[in-house]
């Protein structure tokens, strides 16, 4: 059981992969996504994150880049080499322009930056999941 299982159990909605090493950030968003009716799970390391999104299959991750494990845009690149990959959307501290531009070439459809506006990272969310 994680923290968020306490503010409020999957809906059934969408489903979204929220991959935040630190547990604030991960809690904040996943109860932001889960209160707007996404079915929404945590993975706090990219080996938590690669073995949920390929037992759930998300449509949309949202990934934090200094996911405990990973290396930035790499782990971009083998989430979307998954069957039926899911939407990338970054959420991260990092301001490097460079960064981003890499971030965006590497699969990512969106590089939003902490704090994500919740109103905005929901409507995003939910445009993505309508793609599909």
């Amino acid at each position: 059981m994680t923290a968020t299982d306490i503010v409020e159990s999957p809906l059934g909605g969408l489903r979204v992969l929220v991959a935040e090493g630190e547990e604030d950030g991960a809690v904040a968003l996943t109860a932001v996504l889960r209160y707007n009716g996404f079915d929404t799970r945590e993975a706090r390391t990219e080996e938590d994150m690669m073995r949920t999104a390929r037992e759930t299959g998300p449509a949309v991750l949202i990934l934090d880049l200094d996911l405990p494990g990973g290396d930035n845009c790499d782990v971009i690149r083998r989430v979307l080499k998954l069957p039926n990959p899911p939407e990338v959307v970054v959420v991260t501290a990092h301001t490097a322009p460079a960064l981003r531009t890499a971030a965006l070439r590497a699969g990512a459809a969106a590089y939003l930056l902490k704090p994500a506006d919740p109103i905005e990272l929901v409507r995003l969310v939910t445009r993505l999941g309508a793609k599909l």
